[in-house]
């Protein structure tokens, strides 16, 4: 067996054990060791992983290991923390004395899934030692047919790599030093006498430009012969044994830039046509000329734009000319404008639709020239009437001059159109009688010709560094934020003094909002309002823009960007985790994964091809062919592992929703996605519940996102930030300390969260030890609020959630609650129901919830009440209620028992109402000491006001547990009768 295959076996059955659901590191505050979350999943994959990518590397330099000592150093590295397995005995007070007997068994079970011999117990026991213990002694009673030695330095180089948190530990610790002597002592000295481990940092983390920035990085450095083995979410790990060369700071920054804008080129086939192009001013967007450099590129962007069916073209071009436009022309009609023009109004509608393509397609043409060539728009519509062979002279006199400058109209373009159809030939066929699919390739093979010389890759890249100041910023970005172990300078962005001592007010000063950097002189220091896809003061605590109206997205005009943010948002479209919507309905959680603790080149290519086009969700509701929901093994409880689970939902609704777009050529007009970047070093997902109709709230959206930052936790073991903000400003990646870490979350969602001492912080966090308790507890809000609040196909959110995390807050039985509320529309729960409103009511009830089960008991023992699905809510709580009602008339114990008894006299007389067992003055008794001494005088402290307040929310209770107290009885009591009727015929 390979070694690849035989590693891939052995973490699929440590996965299946016990010890893979351990926790290897918790974050506990401590200067000298500051460990972060992982779990022992987490830790012996990345140990793993960083060991066969450095052999695999070592053979370039023709290095062999023996297979069969590693194989021994993989076991024992995966069971090397088995002493932290709880159900391990051991046998004294040292956590490593653990009997041979017991890592036998264990070591056993592993190598009889992976079919493999079983290495010594010792062994094993002395792998896990510390190298600083003195309980080192089951070495020396080793076989000698074996390097023990040599395959102990295995595990712990393994150990090591594995425990390293990030870069910035590398910087300040004896880490890449105690990998040198590891690598020396495993090594030959013709290998090592070259070897050199070297590092790059950035300490900012942004989002897509810190992908590309790592990314870039590691390419550039594997041309100078530098291995990226390990990545951190602050940076790389390289290794070389060929003693190369270290590049320059600056070389290695002029590569960068290269890199960034080949990237972006070479994703142009991904990004949405209607991103690069506004229809409303028919220009193209600054993404157009980062995707595009070829006049082909710009004349099927055109096209493509133009060739989408349109309502419009039917009443073109009469629908362009109200009265106020009429007025400009001094004309009264449309007729006498034609008129003017020479327009013959007798035309079909084939031709309206060939003259509105035409217009449109020359307007964006005249609009591209004039923006290359710095033209006026007059002068712009002289020389597109020049290349294709026309005259304007007499349309630019004729358009008013307001009409010209107008970026909404583009009415010499729809005269010029007009006389191009006119007067087009194509094969000897005028074009008026051409069909209208041969006349639009015409139109377009004729935009080719036209920007042949003026559509360059010099032209196109002179433009961006015109209108955004790119190259130079991003350049400053990289010598401020990139630092190598080799050249630790850094050049930092020192902000203008006179802009810090400005006086506050509502002119903005030339420092950018996002990132406080200081903005280049030349750069147009405005963003669009589709670009910014959220509230404005979420992004600034300075005074707002003059004339700034709350809830009005597109009202940004005055807020100032520097050249590197709007890179970021730039690159979010390109490579599509920007919002599908992007209006004030919709909601978008971002979620900022780093990995645990590092990841691998290998690892990465896994990352990229499994994250490929990907298009998830949470979804909850068992409906239509896609019946595969996320809570499922949570709440059914099927021991399907869980894993497995969530990247099969994840990859199922990826697919579909991959499918749907492919059928619709757009995503559905609401709904909720999952998007993931290009995995780096730091991956960015957003969870989008989008709609440009319905109001998204936001707890649904957090809860949603929540939901995914937990699976992804447990898929790839990312500790993950949560936020609405767009961008994430840390000093230092080791401050995201926990499993998941919440960002300003509504007050709703803060609730679910452990209380401030389970979580040993007062952050929103969600620490690695409770995951997996949060993974169940959502499965259990999910599965009641499909059941209560099934799905509207015309209304598709999920926005009712919001109420089932009000009850959770307010109602100490809110399982019984949502139990009782469903079982009076409906005759019976099901199973997953049923156990999550019990699960629910178990984490939040507590006593009371016990108290509710011993009064539903003895109310039991007093009727039984039958189950049918009419008036069942009345039967349940009778005896309850009517206790109640005579505490509150000021009854006595003594006369509640009278009260009890009549009733029960009454019941018993009574049809289909159930059966009263006989009388019992003890039982009575009993019954009503609950209801008054317990219930009314401790919990209620002897309070009408507050028994009025909390008698419904114990009535719900007795109604959950008699109910399903009544269903076993019952179904005891079928089953009883079967198994007599069955003996009877035998």
């Amino acid at each position: 067996m390979e070694l690849r295959e035989f590693s891939d076996r052995l973490l699929l059955a440590f996965q299946e054990m016990d010890l893979s659901e351990t926790i290897a590191k918790s974050f506990n505050y401590n200067p000298e060791r500051n460990l972060l979350d992982q779990s022992m999943w987490d830790h012996i994959r990345t140990g793993v992983e960083a060991c066969l990518a450095l052999l695999n590397y070592l053979k370039s330099f023709g290095f062999h290991v023996d297979e069969e000592e590693l194989k021994l150093a993989l076991i024992a590295f995966v069971l090397h923390d088995l002493h932290k397995e709880s159900s391990i005995r051991k046998k004294e007070a040292s956590e490593y004395a653990i009997p041979l007997e017991e890592i036998e068994r264990v070591c056993r079970h592993l190598c009889q899934t992976i079919e493999t011999a079983v290495p010594p117990a010792k062994f094993i026991r002395a792998a896990g030692v510390s190298s600083f213990s003195p309980k080192l002694g089951d070495l020396g009673a080793l076989p000698g047919e074996c390097r023990w030695t040599c395959i102990r330095d295995w595990v712990k180089l393994m150990d090591q790599a594995a425990s390293i948190t990030c870069i910035a530990e590398c910087m300040e610790k004896r880490t890449i030093h105690n990998l040198t002597e590891h690598l020396c002592r495993l090594l030959p000295p013709k290998i090592t006498e070259n070897m050199r481990i070297v590092y790059h940092y950035v300490q900012e983390i942004r989002g897509m430009v810190t992908t590309q920035m790592h990314n870039g990085m590691a390419l550039l450095m594997k041309q100078h012969d530098y291995f990226p083995w390990l990545r951190f979410g602050d940076g790389t790990l390289y290794i070389t044994f060929a003693g190369g060369s270290l590049p320059e700071k600056k070389l290695l920054i002029d590569g960068l830039m290269k890199l960034f804008f080949c990237s972006i080129a070479d994703a142009a086939d991904q990004v949405d046509r209607e991103k690069l192009f506004n229809r409303a001013t028919l220009q193209c967007q600054t993404l157009a000329f980062l995707v595009y450099s070829s006049p082909q590129d710009f004349a099927r962007l055109f096209h493509e734009i133009f060739l989408k069916a349109s309502g419009k073209s039917k009443t073109f071009p009469e629908n362009s000319f109200d009265k106020g436009k009429l007025s400009s022309y001094q004309a009264k009609s449309v007729d006498e404008l034609f008129a003017r023009f020479e327009i013959d109004p007798s035309f079909d509608e084939e031709f309206r639709e060939k003259w509105y393509y035409t217009a449109r397609y020359m307007a964006a043409l005249q609009r591209l020239i004039q923006r290359l060539e710095g033209l006026a728009p007059s002068e712009s519509l002289k020389s597109l009437a020049a290349n294709f062979g026309l005259q304007a002279d007499d349309i630019v006199r004729m358009v008013p001059d307001t009409l010209h400058s107008n970026n909404k109209r583009y009415d010499g373009a729809i005269w010029l159109a007009y006389r191009y159809i006119k007067s087009a030939e194509v094969d000897g066929k005028r074009a008026v009688h051409l069909p209208i699919e041969e006349w639009r390739l015409e139109v377009r093979k004729k935009a080719v010709r036209l920007l042949e010389g003026k559509i360059t890759p010099e032209k196109v890249m002179e433009m961006i560094s015109d209108e955004l100041k790119m190259n130079e910023d991003l350049k400053s970005y990289f010598r401020e934020q990139l630092v190598v172990s080799w050249e630790k300078s850094r050049e930092l962005n020192h902000l203008d003094s006179r802009n810090l001592l400005k006086k506050k007010t509502r002119s903005q000063k030339r420092i950018c909002n996002l990132c406080n950097r200081q903005i280049l002189d030349g750069v147009q220091p405005k963003v669009k309002g589709q670009v910014i896809q959220d509230s404005v003061n979420v992004f600034s605590n300075r005074i707002l823009p003059k004339g700034w109206v709350p809830g009005k997205r597109s009202d940004v005009a005055a807020l100032h960007w520097c050249g590197v943010c709007s890179l970021e948002f730039i690159l979010r479209q390109v490579f599509s985790v920007d919002s599908f919507a992007g209006g004030d309905k919709s909601r978008q959680i971002y979620l900022f994964a780093f990995p645990s603790f590092q990841i691998t080149e290998e690892g990465l290519l896994e990352l990229q091809e499994e994250l490929k086009h990907f298009f998830g969700t949470i979804h909850v509701h068992r409906r239509g062919n896609f019946k595969h929901i996320w809570q499922f093994p949570f709440v059914e409880d099927d021991k399907e592992h869980l894993r497995n689970h969530l990247r099969v939902h994840f990859q199922l609704y990826s697919e579909f929703f991959q499918q749907e777009l492919a059928e619709r050529n757009r995503p559905p007009g609401t709904g909720d996605v999952l998007k993931a970047s290009p995995p780096g070093n730091v991956l960015m997902f957003t969870y989008d519940c989008y709609s440009n109709t319905l109001e998204r709230t936001r707890e649904e959206a957090w809860l949603k996102a929540l939901t995914a930052a937990l699976s992804l936790h447990k898929l790839y073991g990312f500790r993950i930030l949560l936020t609405e903000k767009p961008f994430v400003f840390l000093s230092d990646v080791r401050e995201i300390h926990y499993a998941i870490h919440l960002d300003a979350p509504p007050y709703k969602v803060v609730r679910l969260l452990n209380g401030t001492e389970s979580r040993g912080t007062a952050d929103f966090v969600v620490p690695i030890e409770q995951v997996r308790e949060m993974l169940y507890r959502l499965a259990y809000i999910w599965e009641i609020h499909q059941t209560v609040h099934p799905i509207d196909f015309a209304k598709p959110t999920d926005k009712n959630v919001s109420s089932i995390l009000h009850q959770l807050d307010v109602h100490p039985m809110a399982g019984a609650y949502f139990f009782k509320r469903f079982l009076t529309e409906n005759p019976s729960p099901t199973n997953a129901f049923e156990r999550s409103c019990r699960e629910i009511n178990q984490k939040q009830g507590g006593n009371i919830m016990g108290l509710a089960r011993e009064i539903a008991l003895a109310s039991l023992e007093l009727y039984k009440p039958d189950i049918l699905h009419k008036g069942r809510s009345h039967r349940y709580e009778n005896l309850f209620r009517l206790a109640v009602k005579g505490i509150k008339e000021k009854r006595d114990k003594s006369e509640l028992c009278g009260l009890i008894t009549k009733r029960l006299e009454r019941l018993s007389g009574q049809q289909r109402s159930g059966y009263v067992p006989r009388i019992d003055a003890t039982k009575v008794m009993r019954f009503v000491d609950l209801v008054y001494d317990r219930f009314f005088m401790e919990v209620c402290g002897g309070n009408i006001a507050k028994l009025n307040q909390k008698q419904n929310q114990l009535a719900d209770g007795i109604f959950f547990e008699t109910h399903l107290e009544r269903v076993k009885e019952v179904r005891e009591k079928q089953a009883a009768k079967a198994e007599n009727g069955r003996r009877d015929s035998e």
